[in-house]
């Protein structure tokens, strides 16, 4: 057997490994099909990394100043590509569909559960969850916030008086993501579910939902979805938090999107803890319908201690979409819209 040259290894795929020492530490130059490919790619990588400068009086090994330190071109076709891909994403996720084939269907907006918090109305979370997934045809949307998760800075402060531990408020998610599990097509994150994701540079709430439930359409802030109820389109859109705010119209921010964006005839939110509701609106000489959902978190320190309104009874709002009149109904009760639901169920 014919020794190999210095640095060269046959590997058992039948190609050749390349690598150098420097300082009692092997480097890798590459796996190659030839010998003589190897070789010389071992030989470049060491008059790489040995090259010298050279001055008047004296000469240098290492990196120059004036060396670029990455590949340009390199540099330049990954971000090429990576863009590429955020395209694609991007494009796939303002075109996603919701189709379903009876002729009426309830979407009931569940937002800003902050479960652990002990200003939350568990039992109601799980007594309207239940509600949703036994009323035919009524499927739930998650609209963010559905933990405390109070992890960041100065944030962690309020945890002070919790009696329950972050572990807790995942065991509640968990708990609740398996309850709607069955009719939850939709879901959006919150401002606090973010935050994990700042701490940790991992979005947690995606990976609770992909885990429990990994067929629902989820969207860290906003969401485009294209509803078709027996062949009949309601474009929407859904959103935890938007911009702009009136202390006389809960659904500013959805009614301003609509007159620049005029890209849905139905949209949701939650965030302001004010109250729920749902508000018929005009988009571009359309009827549209804009809802907000209330909080589960009837007792809320910062909100008393900020001196807001007192919010309404409502929790989750609902829509109904009726493709016979291809027409949209909003609910601010729930008890009301799972009524509905059964009567026409029969």
């Amino acid at each position: 057997m014919n020794k190999l040259p210095t640095g060269i290894v046959h590997r058992a795929s039948g190609r050749y490994w390349a690598r150098m020492w420097r300082d009692g530490v092997s480097y890798g130059c590459g796996t190659h099909d030839t010998i003589e490919a190897a070789v010389a790619a071992r030989q470049a990588e060491i008059a790489r990394v040995d090259q010298r400068v050279a001055g008047p009086e004296w000469e240098a090994r290492g990196i120059p100043a004036g060396e670029a330190l990455v590949d340009e071109d390199t540099v330049y076709h990954r971000a090429v590509a990576e863009y590429r891909a955020t395209a694609r994403l991007e494009l796939r996720q303002r075109q996603q569909e919701l189709i379903f084939t009876a002729p009426y269907v309830a979407l009931v907006f569940m937002g800003d559960l902050h479960l652990g918090s002990p200003g939350t109305d568990i039992e109601r979370v799980f007594a309207e969850a239940e509600l949703v997934v036994s009323t035919p045809n009524a499927y739930v949307v998650t609209m963010g916030d559905l933990i405390d998760n109070f992890v960041l800075g100065k944030l962690r402060q309020a945890r002070d008086n919790h009696r329950l531990a972050v572990t807790d408020e995942w065991v509640l998610v968990r708990r609740f993501m398996r309850k709607i599990a069955p009719r939850w097509p939709l879901a959006v994150g919150g401002n606090h579910d973010a935050w994990g994701e700042l701490l940790l540079g991992v979005d947690v709430m995606r990976d609770q939902v992909a885990t429990l439930a990994p067929k629902v359409l989820y969207q860290a802030h906003d969401a485009h979805v294209r509803l078709t109820v027996a062949g009949h389109d309601f474009p929407g859109r859904i959103r935890h938090r938007w911009r702009g705010y009136s202390i006389y119209n809960l659904t500013h921010g959805i009614e301003r999107a609509a007159k620049w964006d005029q890209d849905f005839i139905w949209a949701a939110g939650a965030h302001t803890h004010a109250s729920g509701v749902a508000r018929g609106i005009n988009i571009g000489g359309m009827s549209g319908i804009a809802v907000l959902c209330g909080s589960y978190k009837r007792i809320d320190p910062y909100s008393i201690a900020g001196g807001f309104p007192r919010p309404n009874e409502s929790t989750a709002v609902g829509i109904l979409f009726d493709a016979a009149s291809h027409s949209m109904t909003g609910f601010e009760s729930l008890d009301m819209l799972a009524n509905v639901m059964r009567a026409l169920a029969r």
